[in-house]
């Protein structure tokens, strides 16, 4: 039962060499669709300039992790601030727009000169240090680098040249043409006037050559850069960042990429010094105030030493006023965090906007101002910079402005909270100074008075001094203030291009000339209805004997004795196969039907060259013609259509057997029947008794009758008569016959009208095959070995199509 069910198993297996084999018979189009590819990428790649990368590579410095933050902590007390670099921060900085126009401005990268090249290969670009032509803008405003054009410049010769302007206007493609321009003269473009001069590199080989020079927007031109522009980090632990740009020019490149470190770092310095800046104006601001007030008090001690002829009175009272000088100086430091708290509230109610810094590192106890300070300077800037991008309404900016004002509503409140404590401290010194005020009662008002107006002064004195202090070490952290970012690598080009991918191009080319031709001949089969191979046939349940190579001799007789060809050779495999289905008779002839679906599938060539290799053989043959309809045997063996035959005896009693067999002659080895006078019933005709007895003699006369009988799927002659054959050979046309055409065959061997069908393919295109009994392989290789004729081997016939 098992054995059963294995048995009943389909065949699923691919077999991957006969379907490699199938396309392998069309290489010389793979190869011919290859190599046309190939050709067309070299000839594209050839004319291709090549794109250059080149790469920089910076440190972004962080205070906070280390770096080169910690070599500047030295000048922390000073007021310098560094800030904390975030690295993916940085990354978009260096990616902003802003900062790429400022870049390409500055180089001017909006512009290209380029020469033209008349033969295959690619363009000359030009850069600013290697141009023959300099290009000089007369106006350089704004509305200049709004304009985008391109200049042909054509006639070059030492003294002039011609001038075509192409331009954009309104949607319309205009241009407009300058016969005669010399060089140096200044003429209008969509770009403002402009002079174009020679320099130094201009050289003969420049004369009469052509130039394109494309201006084009800085919107344009930025847009251009910044696609070409990118920046990533070198890993997720390290705070080092890639720039890479990429371009025909290298030295474009490098100077892109160096140039907008430059203006990253201007950017940065800038930020940070604004705060810096802030603190020093607001300093001088209250130096003036202090100033004033200071010589005031001093104008006061000086009349007041005029007026009561004072000269030294604090040596009177220098035993008792030893303690209280301890006291005085806690007093005159309260009363200076006072005054700047007081300051710092009237500055904050004078510019009560988001747009103002706040003065920093002024110098209060209280850490927390010091820090709210500093964190509102940080919103301030970060405000500005995305206004700057954009506009007010931004929401982030809209968002940092609620942060500012809830900022500034609690450094007023730390300041004030400042001033009450310090008030409150202010009171109990004073009452520790009353203790000592009581010890020194002795001392005359005048130098009480004395002792007021110099602690006045003493306390503008110190407050000036330290303004004075802080105004310095502003200007210090101005002068020390670094950028965010240390160039490790200066911007450098790789030595060879990164485009165009000329492997991968290359590669595309080979893979497309292989698919393409591959997937033609995959749709083609796909599609295809028409029988071409033995495979096809050996997928039935029906034998096939013989595969029967084209033959192009117009021959039809090709199996004369001595005959070596490759054709021949298949008639002889098909003999010995169809032996192998006869069963052998010792008393009587073998019948052997040929037929086919439709006419011109070669019944009657193959059954004259049957009958002959089969009498070669030295049996007894005879060929019979019994397509009554459309006999051809006659056509082929030379003969008139007018001799008797079949039809005449099978209609008339009287004609003999005997009187219609013409016998073999030198060139043909067997006899032969013609079907005679084409009969108005063949289908009855064939039916009737006398066809038994017509095949029982022959059958006593000879060892094979060939029999070549009518197309089955036009009529139904040769279905009438099958009962007679010991063999039917089913002639099947490759690249002729439909797929559909084997069912017939099929249904006969199903219905089992005839002993045994057997499959003939007939006008093989094969040049190697091999002709099997069935499916079990007995088979034979042909070559060049049989004698075929070395004038298919022509130079003109390599590539003739192969179906």
């Amino acid at each position: 039962m098992q054995q059963q069910l294995f048995d009943q198993q389909p065949e699923d297996n691919v077999n991957i060499q006969e379907i490699i084999g199938k396309y392998l018979q069309h290489w010389k189009w793979i190869v011919l669709f290859t190599l046309l590819f190939c050709g067309v990428a070299y000839i594209y790649l050839k004319g291709q300039p090549s794109v250059y990368k080149s790469t920089s590579t910076v440190l972004v410095k962080d205070d906070k992790n280390g770096s080169l933050g910690s070599d500047l902590d030295v000048f922390a007390d000073l007021g310098l601030s560094k800030g904390n670099s975030n690295l993916h921060n940085e990354i978009e900085v260096f990616k902003s727009r802003d900062l790429i126009m400022k870049v390409v401005k500055s180089l001017k990268l909006n512009t290209r000169l380029t020469q033209k090249n008349n033969t295959l290969g690619p363009d000359i670009h030009f850069y600013h240090n290697n141009s023959p032509l300099d290009f000089i803008f007369m106006d350089t405003s704004e509305e200049h680098y709004q304009s985008s054009f391109n200049l042909e410049i054509t006639n070059v010769s030492n003294s002039k040249f011609s001038i075509t302007e192409k331009y954009t206007k309104d949607g319309n493609e205009k241009q407009k043409e300058i016969e005669s321009v010399k060089y140096g003269q200044i003429f209008q473009t969509e770009g403002g006037p402009l002079k174009i001069t020679k320099t130094d590199n201009f050289n003969q080989s420049h004369i009469n050559e052509k130039f394109i020079y494309t201006f084009s927007s800085l919107e344009n031109a930025t847009s251009k850069w910044k696609s070409k522009f990118e920046v990533n980090t070198v890993n997720k632990d390290a705070s080092v960042l890639t720039l890479s740009a990429t371009g025909l020019l290298k030295k474009a490149n490098n100077d892109f990429i160096n140039q907008l470190i430059i203006k990253h770092e201007e950017n940065a310095i800038s930020d940070k010094n604004e705060i810096t800046k802030n603190t020093s104006a607001f300093i001088a601001e209250r130096m003036d105030v202090i100033e004033d007030e200071l010589s005031d008090v001093e104008e006061t001690n000086e009349q007041f030493k005029k007026d009561n002829k004072l000269v030294d009175v604090e040596k009177n009272a220098e035993l008792f006023l030893e303690q209280e000088g301890e006291i005085e100086s806690t007093i005159i430091e309260t009363n200076i965090q006072v005054s700047l708290a007081q300051y710092m509230v009237d500055y904050l109610k004078r510019y009560d906007d988001v747009n103002t810094l706040l003065p920093a590192n002024l110098g209060f106890q209280d850490q927390s101002i010091n820090m709210m300070t500093q964190k509102y300077n940080e919103a301030v800037i970060e405000r500005n910079r995305l206004i700057q991008s954009s506009n007010e309404n931004n929401p982030l900016a809209v968002e940092i402005e609620g942060q500012l004002e809830e900022l500034k509503r609690s450094i007023t409140k730390s300041l004030n909270n400042a001033k009450e404590s310090l008030s409150m401290r202010l009171k109990e010194l004073n009452k520790e100074s009353s203790k000592y005020q009581k010890r020194i009662e002795s001392i005359p008002k005048y130098e009480r008075r004395y002792r007021e107006i110099q602690r006045q002064q003493q306390i503008k004195e110190t407050l000036y001094l330290y303004l004075l202090q802080k105004r310095e070490e502003n200007e210090i952290a101005m002068a020390s203030t670094i950028g965010n970012v240390k160039i490790i690598d200066a911007a450098y080009a790789l030595d060879s291009p990164v485009g165009p991918k000329r492997n991968i191009i290359f590669l595309a080319a080979f893979i497309l000339g292989i698919a393409i031709p591959i997937a033609f001949i995959y749709i083609k089969d796909l599609l295809d209805n028409k029988i071409r191979s033995v495979e096809e046939l050996e997928e039935t349940d029906i034998t096939v004997v013989g595969d029967i190579p084209l033959d192009k001799s117009k021959d039809s007789l090709v199996t004369r004795k001595g005959e070596r060809s490759m054709i021949s050779e298949a008639y002889r495999m098909l003999r010995t196969n169809m032996k192998f289905l006869l069963e052998k008779k010792e008393d009587e002839g073998q019948v052997i039907f040929l037929s086919s679906t439709l006419p011109g599938e070669g019944k009657s060539f193959t059954s004259i060259n049957l009958a002959n290799s089969l009498a070669l053989t030295d049996k007894k043959v005879c060929l019979v013609g019994l397509d009554l309809r459309a006999p051809k045997l006659s056509e082929y063996l030379n003969h008139e259509e007018s001799l008797l035959g079949a039809s005449n005896y099978l209609a008339n009693p009287d004609i003999t057997l005997d009187s219609i067999i013409y016998s073999s002659n030198d060139e043909i080895n067997f006899d032969y029947i013609f079907s005679g006078d084409i009969p108005p019933n063949p289908s009855e005709l064939l039916s009737r008794p006398r066809m038994k007895d017509f095949f029982e003699d022959l059958k006593n006369k000879y060892d094979y009758i060939i029999v070549d009988t009518s197309p089955m799927a036009l009529v139904v002659d040769t279905i009438s008569i099958l009962e007679h054959a010991d063999l039917l050979l089913y002639i099947v046309k490759a690249n002729f016959a439909h797929k559909k055409s084997i069912d017939i065959p099929k249904k006969i061997q199903k219905e089992r009208k005839t002993h045994k069908i057997a499959f003939i393919l007939n006008g093989s295109n094969r040049k190697k095959g091999g002709y099997g009994y069935g499916k079990y392989g007995y088979g034979f290789g042909y070559g060049d070995t049989y004698g075929e004729s070395k004038e298919t081997k022509k130079w003109f016939q390599f590539w003739k199509k192969q179906n």
